[in-house]
């Protein structure tokens, strides 16, 4: 199969499980970056940075770009041969590697764009130093995770953790508006 980084392997593994094509850069730089929390390989290579939107890798936007010109991928979606070499890289992933990539494709692709920073910069607040939309998302921060909280995408706990409230706060505030706070299981593994 030639020689990948890890990063490259990740980056085609990533479009595989999201079924070949992921929402934009926003979100292909905000799972990279989470991929990159639990895979020590990704992250060395990657070397994410604090920057306008949050979490940010020059080397990831070289990588797609190195990807591009081998013909893997177009514009964040695999290619005919992208998608023959992304599913051996797959069919050689182990079960906790496939998992993780799984869940993350699942949480942050249906996430719009407010969702997917607030999640990231309340998770990673050091990766949101250096926002130019911080200020205005954490403005909207309630309103955001109980939209998400309404839409099941989240569990109570991250939403009042998204929120900024203590839980039971937070229960209060949500049961007021009708919301039924325990139906909602959306979010990743682990951040109940």
């Amino acid at each position: 199969m030639g020689i990948y980084s890890a990063a490259e392997r990740m980056i085609l593994m990533l479009l595989y499980a999201s079924g070949g094509k992921i929402l934009g850069k926003l979100w292909f730089q905000k799972e990279m970056f989470e991929l990159s929390k639990a895979f020590k390989d990704v992250a060395e290579e990657l070397d994410f940075d604090a920057y306008s939107y949050g979490p940010f890798s020059e080397a990831l936007d070289e990588y797609r770009d190195m990807l591009e010109n081998s013909g893997f991928i177009e514009d964040l979606t695999l290619t005919e041969k992208g998608k023959e070499i992304s599913a051996r890289f797959w069919e050689t992933a182990s079960s906790d590697e496939k998992s993780l990539i799984k869940n993350v494709v699942n949480f942050f692709e249906n996430l719009d764009s407010d969702e997917l920073l607030l999640y990231t910069y309340v998770t990673s607040p050091q990766m949101a130093e250096r926002s130019e939309v911080k200020e205005r998302i954490f403005r909207r921060r309630f309103n955001i995770a109980v939209r998400m909280l309404r839409e099941g995408k989240i569990s109570i706990g991250l939403a009042s953790k998204l929120a900024g409230l203590p839980l039971s706060e937070m229960l209060r505030r949500v049961t007021n508006l009708g919301i039924k706070p325990f139906d909602a299981q959306g979010d990743l593994e682990g951040e109940n």
